[in-house]
């Protein structure tokens, strides 16, 4: 997992995997969210562009996860259930260097899942996330009120005793790109953020090489993308849309930079909203930036 031995990205086996899980999602039929993908011919494209994918199928998580609007997290423990199951899906993976799980049909909480595995495959203090997304989901439990873990994500990936297994990510280990907020306060213990607004002012490719050229060359990181960091106009099968966001030229740049660096230990793509894309196209356009971004120069 180290990047002395993870040279290119066209060198990593891409596992495609699935997760079926709408526990606290407002839209029935989300848990289907991933075979759009495959239907657009995701792992043939990537093959197609130079890289070497397979599709491992979808990560088997139960059907009777609970749904409820309890506080302070909607649906609990469904979403504990799942990351945990997740967690010990991508562990076999992560053992083996130069092997990178794509999850896609997520929801954001799924980076609980996938932090706690990367940090038992290699340790605390290299795990690092970069957070593509038009919000900062680091909201708190509240005990007056119920939220989805999709709100409650980086706070839960970040801290979540009791809420999540095994240790944190450091917050000083996070950083966001692409929200319209700026950092809330100053110091180590709040995720850094790159807002959209620093990405029209500097471009998407310096935000990202700033990103990238500030994390240490022992990282492993998790590349979560949440495709709702996109304008709704430019992509509208996002769960929540924005009405501001990146364009897909923007995305292009952005990520083109991002997903080629040999330190990505797992790549995540949430809150595409199937049911909204009735041609298809939308899905067809995230399968683009993933290709432009991973396949061969």
């Amino acid at each position: 997992m180290s990047a002395d031995n993870r040279s290119s990205s066209t060198d990593l086996l891409y596992h495609v995997l699935g997760v079926p899980y709408r526990t606290g999602s407002f839209t029935p039929g989300s848990e289907r969210d991933a075979q759009p993908y495959r239907d657009a011919g995701l792992v043939a494209r990537l093959n197609a562009a130079g890289c070497r994918a397979v599709d491992d199928g979808d990560i088997a998580l139960p059907s009777y996860l609970p749904h409820h609007e309890i506080p302070p997290i909607r649906s609990w423990p469904g979403p504990r259930i799942a990351w945990d199951i997740v967690a010990t899906h991508l562990a076999p993976l992560l053992a083996e260097p130069g092997h990178v799980p794509l999850l896609v049909g997520c929801d954001c909480s799924v980076v609980v899942g996938t932090t706690q595995a990367l940090i038992r495959a290699v340790g605390q203090d290299r795990v690092h996330v970069v957070y593509v997304d038009g919000d900062r989901d680091d909201g708190t439990p509240d005990p007056e009120k119920s939220y989805s873990a999709a709100y409650l994500a980086l706070w839960l990936a970040m801290h979540g005793e009791p809420f999540r297994a095994g240790l944190p990510v450091p917050p000083s280990h996070v950083r966001i790109i692409g929200g319209t907020q700026h950092d809330v306060a100053a110091g180590s213990d709040v995720p850094r953020s790159e807002s959209l607004a620093s990405i029209r002012r500097d471009g998407a490719k310096a935000i990202a090489r700033r990103t990238l050229d500030a994390l240490p060359a022992s990282a492993s990181v998790v590349l979560h993308l949440d495709v709702d960091v996109f304008a709704e106009r430019e992509l509208p099968a996002a769960y929540f849309p924005h009405e501001d966001g990146l364009t897909l030229a923007e995305g292009r740049e952005l990520l083109g930079e991002l997903m080629r660096d040999p330190r990505i230990g797992v790549i995540e793509i949430s809150e595409y909203a199937s049911l909204r894309d009735y041609d298809r196209r939308q899905v067809t356009a995230i399968i683009d930036l993933l290709v432009r971004g991973l396949g061969r120069p």
